[in-house]
């Protein structure tokens, strides 16, 4: 396997990690590094294969994400005679293999009869999240953030279970293919996300517990493939439900919050897994069972302004990188 990036950018809720993630992309795109964003949906994924490539010429080359290309499908330099609905027809029909739902295909970078098939040397950096907005990792920002609105309350054995379930998806078809060439993954989240599963007697007591977590398939196809940076976003260690509150009011102005960005004590637990050993305890742990190489954790004060944590960012990825 030849070397290669793996890089986390994680925190409590509100650490602003989309942000983060945003300067990480210019970031690599600043060294004049092909940066592609398989973030999103299935269609998503498909825009960076080669049936597309091939279907609609190398307009495609000139960005990195379906969204930003499809912001420009007005440019009559890319559209050519057609209009724009009729341009995004074809895309349409391009991506989804077929004239129905049914019908679409599943991009990976493995070429396999069930799927459309990505070039993972086709860019340098790919950029991912979790969880993921594709198959499993939907069902866990649609039901399993949302419980409330289904009449239920959170139950962090369920979130681990479909967190697990898309790691699997995630790793096999594109997070173990860019590792094997050589290339750098920008993501936000990773499994480190037990700090919000994983029981406390006190705090969780409805959490999953920790060999449970461990033992569940993706996760131990995930810290045999741990990342190789961490960084993390978060508060001090005895950080308070007054002290997120607080910074909720000043950061979620026009944000729709979800189940656990309105439990303020919830907050609090997660945040001190984050800020503490309790992190390096568990990849210690679970990269130990399963012969993975623990991370190194880089930690970032929340209260940095957002330009404050840039800078300490990209001096960080300079050491990376170089």
């Amino acid at each position: 396997m030849k070397d290669f990036r793996d890089i986390v950018i994680c925190g409590p809720d509100m650490s602003g990690t989309s942000t983060q993630i945003r300067d990480g992309i210019k970031y690599f795109q600043n060294k004049g590094m092909g940066v592609r964003d398989i973030r999103g949906t299935e269609i998503d994924a498909l825009f960076h294969t080669r049936k597309f490539q091939r279907g609609l010429s190398s307009a495609h080359d000139y960005f990195s994400s379906f969204g930003e290309f499809l912001d420009m499908a007005n440019d009559c330099a890319l559209v050519s005679t057609l209009s724009p609905r009729d341009f995004l027809w074809q895309a349409y029909e391009l991506l989804s293999g077929g004239e129905t739902n049914q019908d679409l295909s599943v991009a990976s970078m493995v070429e396999t009869p069930a799927t459309t098939y990505i070039d993972p040397r086709s860019a340098e950096v790919w950029v991912m999240e979790e969880p993921s907005k594709r198959g499993a990792g939907q069902s866990n920002r649609v039901i399993e953030q949302h419980r409330s609105e289904f009449g239920m309350d959170i139950n962090p054995v369920s979130a681990a279970m479909f967190h697990q379930g898309y790691r699997t998806s995630e790793f096999l078809r594109f997070r173990g293919p860019i590792r094997n060439v050589g290339g750098t993954i920008l993501r936000s989240r990773s499994e480190e996300s037990a700090c919000y599963q994983v029981r406390d007697d006190k705090d969780l007591p409805g959490g999953i517990s920790m060999d449970d977590y461990l033992n569940l398939p993706g996760h131990r196809i995930a810290f045999a493939n741990a990342p190789t940076d961490i960084f993390v976003v978060c508060g001090p260690e005895d950080w308070t439900s007054e002290s997120y509150l607080k910074l909720k009011e000043r950061r979620g102005v026009g944000r729709s919050s979800d189940d656990h960005e309105n439990d303020p004590d919830y907050q609090v637990l997660v945040n001190n897994r984050y800020a503490s050993d309790w992190l390096e305890n568990l990849y210690d742990k679970g990269c130990g069972l399963y012969g993975g190489v623990s991370p190194k954790i880089h930690r970032f004060s929340i209260y940095d302004s957002m330009n404050g944590i840039k800078s300490k960012m990209q001096d960080k990825l300079d050491e990376i990188v170089c």
